[in-house]
């Protein structure tokens, strides 16, 4: 009888530990979105900010003691049948308004969510995916930081696609898409982009996309 006593009372504060550990958690979450979604709201656009000295291709590269944390700038590369490689510059910390002009938003059209995998995370919550047109004689791109997910956006180059189900598509035989219907026309100067998993980082307006007709050089990684 005793012992029974002490594990009922074992259990119910076991019971009050998990609990309070689990409002604990959830209110810490809501926090630091509350403060995230203030902080993405104040951001200033990349060709607005103030900074002293651009580099050759007119930007100012993420640099300083969170890029541990958080990532620096980095660069990619995506390729076309029909055009030059273009050079892409993902989360700059700055842009130099006389060299980049922002993507028009009727350039950028929503082709759907899913990934590159059939995990149970990408059921959940999965990526949104956008249909990036290159404007003409552009010769580099820039993407901004992912502000509400806090990550970096993901660029590809579209080498083929089918449509697998009615409202469904593949790409590039590995991103596996639920799209809105009609599908969004794909055409040979398209590229896609993966804007993570919070829909508030929206291409072109929360996560802004910039490109310019000059030449993109890549830095040289130090041996």
């Amino acid at each position: 009888m005793k012992s029974g006593l002490i594990f009922k009372g074992l259990l119910f504060t076991t019971l009050i530990a998990v609990t309070a550990t689990s409002l604990k958690l959830f209110n810490d979450n809501r926090v630091k979105k509350a403060k995230r979604a203030d902080f993405c709201r104040k951001v200033t656009p990349l060709t607005q900010k103030k900074v002293e000295k651009y580099d050759r291709n007119g930007i100012t590269k993420r640099t300083g003691a969170d890029v541990k944390v958080n990532g620096g700038t980095m660069y990619r590369q995506v390729s076309f049948k029909t055009k030059p490689i273009v050079q892409v510059v993902i989360f700059p910390e700055a842009l130099d308004g006389k060299i980049w002009s922002k993507v028009p938003q009727s350039s950028i059209k929503y082709i759907g969510k899913g990934g590159d995998g059939n995990s149970l995370r990408e059921w959940l919550s999965p990526d949104y995916f956008y249909l990036l047109e290159v404007p003409e004689n552009a010769k580099g791109l820039a993407v901004g930081r992912l502000c509400y997910k806090n990550g970096d956006a993901t660029v590809y180059s579209i080498k083929n696609w089918q449509q697998t189900q009615s409202n469904k598509i593949s790409i590039n035989n590995k991103i596996n898409l639920e799209h809105p219907t009609p599908l969004p026309k794909i055409n040979p100067v398209h590229i896609l982009v993966n804007a993570g998993s919070n829909k508030q980082d929206s291409l072109g307006d929360a996560t802004e996309v910039y490109f310019t007709k000059e030449r993109v050089r890549i830095p040289q990684k130090k041996k």
